[in-house]
């Protein structure tokens, strides 16, 4: 079996690590895995992150920074997490973390990433690094922008794990479930975003990422270019019409 597992079944695209014995840890077969399907997710509507075992994932997988490793290597197996964050910034479709267990480190990192994080009620977030000499230097990059910076730091200095609650106050996470619904409120969820306009999906979510790196006068006038682009597209037209007509709309994308 390989790291990483991917099923495309009724235009959802699951990555699943299935490196259980490992703690899920992250190494290059996952991301040079998650990386090809994020640049080109064809027909898919929606991409799902998770994982086999009790664990979601345990951060980089530490046996490639053992003493007597390349630091090249090392150096440039970091900068996959780089890619692949970035990758689920710019997928089209919906990138979602569905979370158990454990999410530690670069773990965190590769939930943060992903434009929905659905956690079931075991899950537990931490960044360890500090323990081990090291600092989430990567991690931070995301963690700032998703919890206040008291709080980044607080949970950087001291290394404390917190649960799901407490993650989905701090805005780690989007949504807390029951830890036996967690695969079936992903499909729902799932379902819920495939039924979307393709077209809003894809100008809307890039829309968002860059504007939240830009000063609020650009934002805003890049969103109102942005309305404008959008409301010319088939798929505004049919939308209106269907609320218009009562019916149901059918997106083609355009």
């Amino acid at each position: 079996m390989s790291d990483l597992q991917v099923q495309r079944r009724s235009g959802q695209t699951w990555m699943t690590i299935t490196r259980e014995a490992r703690r899920n840890a992250l190494n290059d077969a996952v991301l040079r895995g998650m990386l090809e399907v994020l640049t080109s997710p064809g027909d898919t509507t929606v991409v799902l992150v998770d994982s086999v075992g009790p664990v979601f994932c345990s951060g980089a997988d530490l046996v490639q920074m053992a003493p007597g490793s390349s630091g090249l290597a090392v150096h440039e197996s970091r900068g996959l997490l780089r890619e692949v964050v970035l990758g689920m910034q710019a997928c089209p479709v919906p990138v979602v973390a569905v979370v158990q267990g454990p999410c530690l480190a670069g773990g965190v990192g590769l939930a943060l990433g992903c434009d929905i994080v659905l956690a079931a009620h075991d899950a537990v977030f931490g960044l360890p690094e500090v323990d081990l000499g090291l600092w989430p230097f990567m991690v931070s990059a995301l963690l700032g922008r998703h919890v206040s910076p008291k709080q980044a730091m607080e949970l950087m200095l001291t290394g404390r794990r917190v649960g799901a609650d407490e993650a989905l106050a701090l805005g780690m996470v989007s949504r807390v479930v029951d830890s036996g619904d967690l695969r079936q409120e992903a499909q729902s969820l799932a379902g819920v975003l495939a039924a979307k306009p393709p077209a809003a999906v894809r100008l809307g979510k890039a829309a968002f990422q860059a504007a939240m790196q830009s000063p609020l006068p650009a934002a805003l006038a890049a969103m109102q270019a942005q309305l404008s682009l959008l409301a010319m597209s088939e798929d505004a037209a049919e939308g209106v019409a269907a609320f218009l007509e009562k019916r149901p709309p059918h997106w083609t994308g355009n």
